[in-house]
């Protein structure tokens, strides 16, 4: 999948996520995108045929904002597929990243698999089986020549910095490039 379309994916997702807690929670609620809130609302109408008919008109209109790609409707494991392919960029805080703040949801590693490895100028650069490419940062002994197959480690370091490691090689500084 093109970084492109993960980045579109992902902020397509921030409009709309489909969990239920968020019908319960106040402070989610408030941030709801007013299509999905229409919805939610139709619950407070007490008689029937009302409620039935506000479900209907609403719903409607949100199945039809989503084939017009107005919103985007993603589980969980749409989510995280879509945190895990953005690991190592510079995001904005938005809840569908996390909660914005406690760290908790958010990935501090990766591992991955080596389709290419290259070297330029004394560097690596690698490209990972979810089509990431990283590039080792400062010149310096890995401990091993990587190979396709192998697995890395990246995880995040110091002040925005990211370790990564071959194998049972020497950990190394690195970052997400685009290429």
């Amino acid at each position: 999948m093109s970084r492109l379309r993960i980045v579109s994916i992902a902020a397509f997702s921030a409009c709309v996520l489909a969990a239920p807690t968020m019908a319960n929670d106040n402070e989610e609620a408030k941030t709801s995108p007013k299509i999905f809130q229409d919805v939610v609302d139709c619950r407070k109408i007490v008689a029937d045929s009302e409620r039935l008919a506000c479900y209907d008109r609403n719903v409607t209109a949100l199945e039809l904002a989503q084939q017009t790609k107005q919103v985007f409707v993603a589980d969980k494991e749409q989510v995280e597929k879509s945190r895990r392919g953005l690991f190592g960029f510079s995001l904005p805080k938005i809840k569908i990243f996390g909660d914005g703040g406690s760290g908790d949801d958010e990935f501090n590693s990766i591992t991955a698999k080596i389709t290419s490895a290259r070297e330029n100028a004394g560097k690596y650069i690698f490209t990972l089986d979810d089509g990431a490419i990283w590039a080792q940062t400062e010149q310096g002994y890995i401990g091993l020549t990587p190979k396709p197959g192998q697995e890395i480690l990246i995880k995040r370091a110091a002040m925005g910095s990211y370790l990564g490691k071959v194998s049972n090689g020497r950990a190394f500084r690195i970052k997400r490039v685009n290429e």
